[in-house]
């Protein structure tokens, strides 16, 4: 049986957006380095820095729902920080659900990155008042799903390419009925 396990410095070279790949690129550190608690909240912010990077292209290209959520970004201060909280919080929703970014399956396993982040970026005691120590293999896994869902892929334009096409369909059934 042959094993193939994701060669990390190959992945950081895939990632597309510099800030995403700063963010990843530290999480892969930390993760060679033991700190898999570091590797987890800095893979978080490497998927939450990804999608506002992809709002921000798709807006460029006139995906009105991008150009709305880039609007919300704008309007985000930053000694506000519970707009920012707020926003993170509906990101995996907006990459999936209003940007079509990720599939529901993806969504699933970036929402358990998310409550795994928590859970290590927050004071959270077990029944025996240890905290929470992922072990390798689980940073290792969030690591590559970020990557394999989001980071390596440019921005699609899900809902905006399916309008388009019934646009297109809709003009040459019309032209055609000429």
């Amino acid at each position: 049986m042959k094993l193939h396990l994701t060669n990390l410095d190959e992945l950081i070279q895939k990632v597309r957006n510099v800030h995403a790949k700063n963010y990843i690129n530290e999480s892969i550190a930390a993760y060679r380095n033991g700190a898999y608690r570091a590797s987890l909240i800095t893979t978080w912010i490497a998927v939450c820095v990804d999608i506002i990077e992809k709002i921000r292209e798709l807006s460029l290209s006139e995906d009105p729902a991008a150009k709305k959520l880039e609007e919300q970004l704008d309007k985000i201060q930053p000694n506000d920080p519970n707009s920012m909280l707020s926003f993170e919080r509906d990101i995996l929703n907006v990459a999936c659900d209003e940007l079509q970014l990720i599939s529901t399956i993806e969504k699933s396993h970036l929402e358990r990155l998310k409550d795994d982040r928590n859970i290590c970026a927050h004071p959270t005691f077990s029944d025996d008042g240890s905290q929470f120590t992922p072990p390798a293999e689980l940073a290792l896994a969030y690591i590559v799903q970020a990557a394999n869902y989001l980071l390596i892929h440019p921005p699609v334009k899900g809902k905006v390419i399916v309008q388009r096409l019934y646009e297109l369909t809709s003009v040459r059934l019309k032209i055609e009925q000429i």
